[in-house]
Formats: C-alpha cells, sequence, structure tokens
C-alpha cells in the first residue's frame, strides 16, 4: 500500500556503505566554506547538508553530507571516497588549524524521525537523504521497523540522486548530474573550479542531463541499460541521451538539452525498438518539507474518499496530520468523511480538534451544529449555529481589512507600471526596434487586457528577434486569451523548440503544459 511508503512512514538503515570523518580545528568552517561548492553558513549546529568537492578546471572530485556541531564538523561519504578526500583536503591545508580523522561510530539513518518521539542525548544530525527528512544517529533504535531497501533505492533513483563510480566519476562537471541542483551554491562566493561551473551554468547548462521519461506503454527496457538512444530529429536520426534505470513505466535517462521540455512527448528508439514517452522532471516525488508531505497526504485522502474507501482516505488523513499537526483542512475533511457516515459523535470529537487548532473556524461550528442536530441535541445545535455566526462576523471584518490592503497595493502596481511605460515609450521613441522595450509594452499590454495589441508588438519582437523565448509564451497566452487557439498552438509548438534549443528551460516548460492542455482541448471538443 503507499501509506506504507518510506516517504510516509518512521523507519532507519544502517548506512554501512558510508564513512564518516570528523574535522577539528579552529579554522574547520573557514577552510570548507571555501574549499566546497556549497553554503556551510547557511546550515546551524547539529544540521547537514549535501556538498561537492571540485578539482580547478571545475571537474567533479567527491560528493559528501557536511554536518556542523559546536567544536567540529562530520563529514559522511560513500566509502569509496573517503581515503581520496582526506588525502585530497590535506594538501590544501596549509596554515590553517584543521584535522581530518576517521571516526568508528557506527552510522544509522532515520527517515521522518519527528514521527517518533524521543529524547535526544547523543549526537546527531538532520539533513535531506535522497529527498527524504532524515536523522543521522550513531546507534540503532529499538521499535523502529527497518527501511525498505528496494524501496529506498527506487526513490534514490526517481529523485535522481547519483551513485559514485555508476553514475558520476571525476571526468564529469558537477553541471552534469542531479547535484547541480542539491549541492551547489553559485552564489556563495569563491570556491574551487567555480569559474568554469558557473560559465557552464549561466550558458545554457549541462548538453546533457538526468531526466525521467514515463513509458505510454509497459515496456521493459532493461536489455538497452547503459546504452545510447535515438530521436528522429530534422536533421535525422540523432544520438540523444543513454537509459539510466528502468523503475516500472518510469526510466531514468541522461538527456540532450534540446529535448529536456517537461511534458514533451517524443518517440525514442533503443536499438531500433520505437518507443512512446514523455519527459517528466527529477525528482519525481518533488515534496520533502514535513508541510509538503502533509499536503500530499490530504489530496490523497481527498481522492480515496472520493473512490468510495472510507479506510484508506482516514488512514491518508491522519497521517497528513502527523506531519503537520497544525493542518485545518485535514481535521474538517475528517469530521466531514464521519459526519456522512452518519458517526456523528466521531465527527464532532474531530470539530472539536479543529477548533483547537483553529479558534477561529468558522466550518467547526457550523458542523457541529448539523451533527448536533442529526442526534436530536436541539441546544447544544442552536448554541453552535450562534458561535457560527458570530465568528463569521469577525472574518467579515478581516476581510474588509484585506480588501483595503490590497486595493493599496494594486495603486502601487499601476503606479509601478505607469513609471515603466513611460519608460519603454521613451526607449522606443529611440529605437522602434528595440526588443526588451516592445516586450515591456506587450507585457502591460496583456495585463490591461488589451490583447490584440500585445500581439501586434509580440510579433514585431520575434520577426527583430527569434530566439525571444519569453515573447512566444506571452504571444502563446495572448492568442489564447484571445481565442485564437490554432494560432496559438503553432506559436508554442515554435517557441518550444527555441527555448530548449537555447536552454530557456522554464518558459519552454510552461510552454509544453499550455501546448498540451490545448491540444488536449481540441482533442475533447
Amino acid at each position: 500500500m503507499l501509506i506504507s511508503s518510506i516517504r510516509f512512514n518512521s523507519s532507519q538503515y544502517s548506512l554501512k556503505n558510508y564513512s564518516l570523518i570528523k574535522v577539528t580545528g579552529k579554522d574547520r568552517e573557514v577552510f570548507f566554506q571555501g574549499q566546497t561548492t556549497n553554503d556551510l553558513s547557511l546550515i546551524s549546529n547539529n544540521e547537514g547538508q549535501l556538498t561537492c568537492r571540485l578539482n580547478r578546471v571545475g571537474k567533479l572530485q567527491s560528493y559528501f553530507f557536511i554536518a556542523k556541531f559546536e567544536n567540529y564538523l562530520y563529514l559522511m561519504c560513500p566509502n569509496e571516497l573517503c581515503s581520496s578526500i582526506i588525502n585530497d583536503f590535506e594538501k590544501y591545508i596549509i596554515m590553517e588549524e584543521v584535522n581530518l580523522v576517521v571516526s568508528e561510530l557506527e552510522i544509522w539513518i532515520h527517515f521522518n524521525n519527528f514521527l517518533v518521539p524521543s529524547d535526544e542525548k547523543a549526537d546527531f544530525f538532520d539533513l535531506n537523504f535522497y529527498g527524504i527528512n532524515s536523522r543521522i544517529r550513531f546507534n540503532k533504535l529499538q521499535n523502529v521497523e527497518q527501511t525498505s531497501e528496494l524501496e529506498l533505492e527506487e526513490i534514490r533513483i526517481l529523485n535522481g540522486w547519483p551513485n559514485w563510480g555508476k553514475d558520476i566519476n571525476n571526468s564529469q562537471f558537477v553541471n552534469e548530474s542531479y547535484l547541480n541542483e542539491i549541492a551547489i551554491s553559485y552564489k556563495k562566493g569563491c570556491f574551487l573550479g567555480q569559474e568554469t561551473v558557473s560559465k557552464i551554468e549561466n550558458n545554457r547548462g549541462a548538453a546533457f542531463y538526468p531526466m525521467l521519461l514515463k513509458l505510454e506503454n509497459d515496456e521493459n527496457l532493461e536489455k538497452y541499460l547503459n546504452q545510447e538512444f535515438q530521436i528522429n530529429t530534422d536533421e535525422g536520426l540523432k544520438i540523444t541521451g543513454k537509459l539510466n534505470y528502468q523503475i516500472k513505466n518510469i526510466a531514468q535517462v541522461i538527456l540532450f538539452r534540446d529535448f529536456r521540455v517537461i511534458g514533451r512527448k517524443l518517440t525514442i528508439l533503443f536499438g531500433g525498438k520505437e518507443v512512446r514517452v514523455e519527459v517528466a522532471k527529477i525528482p519525481f516525488y518533488s515534496n520533502a518539507s514535513p508541510i509538503d508531505i502533509a499536503t500530499e497526504l490530504y489530496h490523497l485522502g481527498v481522492e480515496s474518499y472520493q473512490e468510495n474507501n472510507f479506510k484508506e482516505a482516514f488512514e491518508f488523513l491522519e497521517k497528513a496530520i502527523e506531519f503537520n499537526p497544525s493542518f485545518a483542512d485535514a481535521y474538517e475533511s475528517i469530521g466531514v468523511m464521519l459526519g456522512r457516515e452518519e458517526r456523528f459523535g466521531e465527527a464532532i470529537e474531530w470539530m472539536n480538534k479543529l477548533q483547537e487548532i483553529n479558534p477561529n473556524s468558522v466550518m467547526a461550528h457550523t458542523n457541529k451544529s448539523l451533527y448536533y442536530m442529526r442526534l436530536g441535541k436541539i441546544t447544544e445545535a442552536e448554541e453552535e449555529k450562534s458561535f457560527a455566526t458570530l465568528k463569521s462576523f469577525a472574518i467579515f471584518g478581516q476581510e474588509a481589512s484585506s480588501k483595503k490592503q490590497l486595493a493599496e497595493e494594486l495603486r502601487k502596481k499601476e503606479e509601478e507600471t505607469l513609471r515603466r511605460e513611460k519608460m519603454f515609450l521613451q526607449v522606443l521613441e529611440i529605437d522602434e526596434e528595440d526588443t526588451i522595450a516592445l516586450f515591456g509594452m506587450s507585457d502591460i499590454f496583456f495585463q490591461r487586457k488589451n490583447f490584440e495589441q500585445a500581439i501586434i508588438n509580440l510579433n514585431k519582437v520575434i520577426e527583430f528577434d527569434p530566439k525571444y523565448s519569453s515573447a512566444y509564451l506571452l504571444l502563446g497566452k495572448a492568442l489564447e486569451s484571445e481565442g485564437l487557439l490554432e494560432k496559438a498552438i503553432e506559436t508554442y509548438q515554435k517557441g518550444v523548440l527555441v527555448a530548449s534549443k537555447r536552454g530557456d528551460m522554464m518558459p519552454a516548460n510552461e510552454m509544453q503544459t499550455r501546448l498540451n492542455q490545448l491540444v488536449m482541448s481540441s482533442r475533447l471538443t
């Protein structure tokens, strides 16, 4: 069952394939801040982050977790990298007071540790591991189940976390792996290899990068693992990537830049075998924080109830509250579900819980009034109805204040729009082909719902600069707003190709999403 997933429960796992290095010395934090890719200043004591070590030309040397404590640091790395990490850093320790020693502590990882109350006495540090909330401990816990190794590996693959020696090695740039998203800060300042990897990042990014492909049919591609695949392009067959893994109907691949548009449908050739796929992003499980997980569980619960699976729905919603004890919608939904099942006493108890975490809830009183009425308790029902009325008046007062604040924000926004408009018009008086000013005016026309004039301006932008990715996106939106759906589809199709070739993935992905929606709507009609 989905509810039993590692992502939704507390479990532990022995990290026997990881080593621990203890770092002491007064210069330890300053030293590692300048030698590694991530920003050590962003974490507090008892927290860890994933980071990388590059060489002078930006190639990967190693990756590891670095954890901060009051008097020392811990480096947690794959066993095979332990010696090379120590040797590498010791070469650069000249005048600094920094010492690295391998620790013999046993490493245990505890997933979603906050679900199990505990009195922390020993050392620990919290981190994100494979996209899951985790805590590193140095002892095994009693009464905590063991993690499923198979599921953990599947999550690692679907979330794009690489293995050293299989997915990444020291011949690659950090830009070419998902480490580029989770183990590097381009804003922190200087670190070894920064100049090279920053140039790659700012110039379209890596040519090849890990992505997911959703297979349209149940295809077993295991015999093509680690092999390159092709796609038919206007120039003919072209090698566009390599197959890394397959988990059910999801393939993790290394994909060429031009095709990394989320939602794009492709026909890929694996050794001559045609397979229809849809491009998807890494990570597959994008929710990591407890609040995001709670929201995911909440929606799963609602879906289960809509499918008349009350037991599963109840379990999902209770689990959502475990992850976010202040999740008012989950309390209310459980109460409503119980009310529909005519379990009115239990429903009232859940509405009381809702009141505890949200004293201003009108629906808690409204629903209790209904349930008391159904139980024949007229006095209690009338009392809850009066409470609901009083709290409704309070909310009306809050809404009036919010509307006043919104009006002030809209006034300021209009002032800023007028300032931008004046600036763009001044530029266009000097150069009527200035694409930035033309696009700026197009955006203003679009905001004012003058779609016709926005379309005229945007066509000029594309005429003067056919590679202006954002112009295709805004033009498509304007055409949609005017009801010119076929032209919008054509615009998005052209725009996706232009944006993906330029590495402008944000407009490319948005255009592909809107294109898919328009194509689906046209098929339905």
